[in-house]
């Protein structure tokens, strides 16, 4: 007899299934369902598959003990991807490394491992227009970006504005930092970079290209200086 499957909790009730779930679609994994390692058992796992790869079987550890992919976000612990194929058992994410298991960046972080893992990608990020509410999506032209709508490639319909994105971080609104107000008079006293998953990779991803282009500006200067004349580079 088949085991009898909980059903994930609504969001509402500050459960982890559903924070998993949504992360690993915004990565591009589709393929998910709950399953049990051992049918006599209580523990239930998300298992996230492609074909021709290894099943991914993914749970959050509680801090009562309980092993449940949809544990109360409350009890949460560390969040883990493990993976069994012809090589070994290993782990795919491991949260139970991270000293600060907060749900939110956990259930990123491992959907995140498991998509290149599994070797999908994450389809192209849309937004809504801030001014028409139309959907709209990211497109580069002439080198300079700029918003157009994702259906039939007109601008913002209210005929006034460009398309007003709206933001992909909702912690920071895209600016990547968290502004901290004192507790008592409200007052600005300073700034923190943001933590969230989608501008911590915007953050690497740019600090990555700064150091590029920095790199080949000096080699471009090593190589020039080696060849360089008196009459070559003002000033005379």
């Amino acid at each position: 007899m088949a085991a009898v499957l909980t059903r994930t909790r609504p969001g509402t009730d500050l459960h982890m299934g559903v924070l998993l779930r949504d992360a690993l679609t915004r990565h591009g994994v589709t393929s998910v369902r709950v399953d049990k390692p051992w049918s006599m058992l209580p523990n239930e796992y998300l298992v996230a598959e492609v074909p021709s790869r290894a099943r991914v079987w993914i749970h959050a550890a509680s801090c009562n003990g309980a092993t449940h992919y949809d544990i109360p976000r409350g009890e949460l612990m560390a969040v883990a991807a493990v993976v069994t194929d012809e090589t070994n058992t290993r782990f795919v994410y491991d949260g139970f490394s991270d000293d600060n298991a907060r749900p939110v960046a956990q259930a990123e972080a491992c959907a995140e491992a498991v998509a290149a893992f599994l070797g999908v990608h994450a389809p192209e990020p849309e937004r809504e227009c801030l001014h028409c509410g139309r959907r709209i999506e990211w497109i580069e032209a002439d080198g300079q970006g700029a918003w157009y709508d994702s259906s039939n490639w007109i601008g913002c319909v209210d005929g006034a504005n460009l398309h007003a994105p709206a933001p992909l971080c909702c912690w920071c609104e895209d600016y990547g930092v968290i502004e901290i107000f004192h507790a008592s008079t409200d007052a600005l006293i300073g700034h923190r970079p943001c933590d969230n998953r989608p501008c911590v990779k915007r953050r690497t991803k740019a600090a990555a290209e700064a150091e590029t282009e920095r790199a080949r500006a000096e080699a471009e200067t090593e190589a020039h200086a080696a060849v360089c004349t008196p009459q070559c580079c003002p000033p005379f």
